[in-house]
C-alpha cells in the first residue's frame, strides 16, 4: 500500500511540474531558438504574401496578366 501511495504521489508531482512548465512557456512572447524563429519568419512572410495577393485580386478580379489559361 505504501508503494502505491508513493507511486501516485510521484505521478502527481510530475504532473504538477509539467503544468508549471507549460504555464511558464505560455507566458513567454517570442520563440527563443533558431528553428522556431525561422518558422515564425516563414509564416509571417506567407501571411504577408497572402494579404498582398488578396489586394491584387480585388484590384484585378481576373488575376494577373499571363497567370490564367490563355485563349488563342
Amino acid at each position: 500500500m505504501g508503494a502505491f501511495v508513493a507511486l501516485v504521489a510521484g505521478i502527481g508531482g510530475m504532473s504538477a511540474w509539467c503544468a508549471v512548465v507549460l504555464i511558464r512557456r505560455g507566458r513567454r512572447g517570442a520563440t527563443e531558438n533558431a528553428d522556431g524563429l525561422l518558422v515564425e519568419q516563414a509564416a509571417r512572410l506567407r501571411a504577408q504574401q497572402m494579404r498582398s495577393e488578396g489586394r491584387d485580386f480585388r484590384a484585378h478580379p481576373h488575376g494577373r496578366p499571363g497567370s490564367g489559361p490563355r485563349r488563342h
